[in-house]
């Protein structure tokens, strides 16, 4: 029995303890299938990323160019704007700005979060925009 014993412990790895029978460890191997399967993931991310950027890009100029002339239309026609009001769209546009630079630099695990985030701030720049300009309704 010791020989046998002997060849066991020197051929694979084993937990002997007293009273017990003697159970050989092999620990599992690495999964190594899985990643071709992160960097699939990984590709997606990244393409699904720079394409919602770039949608994002083109409408965070419309809104630029729609705010900034706005403003300018407004001084030379005199239409007056409530204060409250174009402090909410100013607020609400500097958040839309804010979500919108941090989409840029946001991870796989806090994507969602800012997406949603900036959708819900450009849903509210719309409303407030179009309470302040009626007639351009989408």
């Amino acid at each position: 029995m010791m020989n046998i014993l002997s060849v066991l412990i020197v051929g694979s790895p084993l937990i002997a303890v007293s009273g017990l029978p003697i159970v050989a460890h092999h620990p599992a191997p690495p999964l190594v299938t899985d990643a071709p399967l992160q960097l699939a993931a990984s590709d997606d991310f990244a393409a699904r990323k720079d394409a919602y950027l770039q949608k994002s890009r083109s409408e965070m100029d419309e809104w630029r160019n729609k705010i900034h002339g706005a403003g300018e239309s407004a001084e030379a026609k005199g239409h007056e704007v409530s204060a409250s009001a174009k402090a909410h769209l100013n607020h609400t546009w500097t958040a839309t700005q804010r979500y919108w630079r941090k989409l840029q630099t946001e991870s796989a695990e806090g994507w969602d979060k800012t997406r949603n985030a900036y959708e819900r701030s450009t849903a509210e720049l719309r409303q407030q925009w179009h309470r302040i300009h009626p007639e351009d309704q989408d």
